[in-house]
């Protein structure tokens, strides 16, 4: 059976994706994997940065970039445009406490009146979205309280994750590091991974790597045991860092999906992650899952990793199972199923 089939049609589709120059790195990496797998389905993807090039041509419209509650802008949901579908990434700034996502003073106190003019909006606009593409079913709880939109608009389509790149190591692991990657955001809860780990130093010869932005340096420079690498890395050097950790420790305050943990499971990293938000569902029983709020569960599930000689082949084998459960080609057919149904609801 030929996947048009499969999403039941035959007929060619164009699919305008608004992609503009700031999205997040992590919306770059999703958007892109999805696009490498449509053209089977035959959708044409229509690329597009602004209003002034949108397609008003295309068979249904695409907004990539819904993270943290933003509702799409104004030039997407006009009377005459394509149908609308959006995915929504998450909403950590509207769950979680100001102080634990912003990092100014005044987004922190005016976090709460941010996510009200957010929450108006998406109120305004969703009867002109035809579907919602949420990424794990955690976030399509949380937006379909959040927005007003109906549940029978919403279909959760998993991240996938590229097994060519991130895959097991052949040969025997040689070192002896805790790995974390990301954007440095309070969120992300970096202070409590390096609180813990100073104290794990003193009685374990292990090191602590750090992949972050280029200014969050300054931060963590200097403290012992901890390396920190702040230039581009690629997909592939990316993945050796996973491939060579004793483990992952990602325990995030809030992660719409929680991309880093798949990809740490399909190199046969064990990872240490959170009870909250996207992190079980991603990790289900392939996981040392602890309370991202409790250095000591952090501090227990590090050392358990530096005590427990089976520990690292158990978590390592169970997280490779896991991460077979997620593919690209997966969601994109579950992609092209939204916009081959949005496209009809016009015929």
């Amino acid at each position: 059976m030929s996947y048009l089939n499969q999403v039941g049609s035959t007929t060619p589709l164009s699919v305008g994706v608004y992609m503009p120059p700031d999205i997040p790195q992590s919306f770059r990496v999703y958007s892109e994997n999805v696009l490498a797998q449509l053209s089977p389905f035959g959708i044409k993807p229509l690329p597009f940065d602004s209003v002034g090039t949108l397609p008003r041509n295309a068979d249904v419209l695409w907004d990539i970039r819904s993270g943290g509650g933003n509702p799409p802008p104004d030039f997407l949901v006009g009377m005459d445009t394509p149908p609308l579908v959006v995915t929504i990434h998450g909403l950590a700034p509207i769950s979680l406490k100001g102080w634990e996502y912003f990092t100014g003073l005044k987004d922190k106190l005016l976090a709460k009146h941010y996510a009200r003019g957010k929450q108006r909006k998406w109120v305004h606009i969703r009867h002109r979205i035809h579907s919602v593409i949420a990424v794990s079913n955690f976030t399509k709880n949380e937006a379909i309280a959040f927005t007003g939109i109906s549940a029978d608009r919403f279909v959760v389509c998993h991240h996938g994750v590229d097994s060519k790149i991130f895959r097991p190591t052949s040969g025997a692991k040689t070192e002896s590091y805790f790995f974390h990657v990301s954007n440095d955001e309070p969120r992300k809860n970096i202070h409590r991974i390096v609180n813990v780990f100073i104290r794990l130093r003193r009685k374990y010869p292990v090191e602590l790597v750090l992949k972050l932005p280029r200014e969050a340096l300054s931060k963590y420079q200097g403290i012992e045991g901890v390396r920190v690498i702040t230039g581009y890395l690629n997909s592939e050097e990316l993945a050796e860092l996973y491939r060579n950790a004793l483990a992952f420790v990602f325990p995030s305050l809030y992660e719409g999906f929680g991309m880093p943990i798949l990809e740490a499971m399909s190199c046969g990293c064990p990872v240490i992650t959170s009870n909250v938000s996207a992190c079980p569902e991603v990790a289900d029983q392939a996981a040392l899952i602890v309370d991202p709020r409790s250095e000591e569960e952090l501090e227990t599930a590090m050392a358990a990793f530096c005590n427990e000689e089976n520990l690292y082949t158990r978590l390592a084998s169970a997280g490779l199972q896991r991460s077979k459960h997620f593919s690209w080609v997966s969601s994109a057919t579950c992609h092209a199923r939204v916009f081959f149904l949005a496209a009809q609801s016009l015929r």
